[in-house]
């Protein structure tokens, strides 16, 4: 995994940050599915999100859902939130961006998605 993934399409291109991704991703498990850094780690490879995106395409998918989300879905399989899971913040949306932000900060994570326009 790594990060500064440069993908372009006709009107914009996208950067992203695809090791501070999986990392927010782990960190999420641990708070929010708590479960240890090293069980998130192992949910974490055997999921798809592991791998590289290979367009800006992939990348877009990724976006379209929240992180907690795929975190989620990662930990505790398809259709986790018939389980009563929340598959958002939306109830804990203050304190869940206020962590988010510490852990960006501690860990030196990088904005996941930074999309910007293509100049002709």
């Amino acid at each position: 995994m790594k990060n500064n993934l440069h993908f372009v399409g006709e009107t914009e291109g996208v950067i992203f940050n695809h090791d501070s991704f999986c990392e927010m991703i782990k960190h999420i498990m641990v708070k929010y599915g708590e479960i240890t850094y090293e069980r998130a780690n192992e949910k974490l490879k055997n999921s798809f999100l592991i791998e590289e995106p290979e367009s800006k395409d992939d990348v877009e998918f990724l976006g379209h859902e929240l992180e907690f989300h795929w975190a989620m879905l990662a930990l505790h399989g398809d259709m986790y939130w018939i389980k009563g899971i929340p598959s958002d913040y939306n109830n804990f949306k203050k304190e869940y961006l206020a962590w988010e932000k510490a852990i960006k900060l501690k860990y030196k994570l990088k904005e996941l998605y930074i999309y910007y326009e293509i100049k002709k």
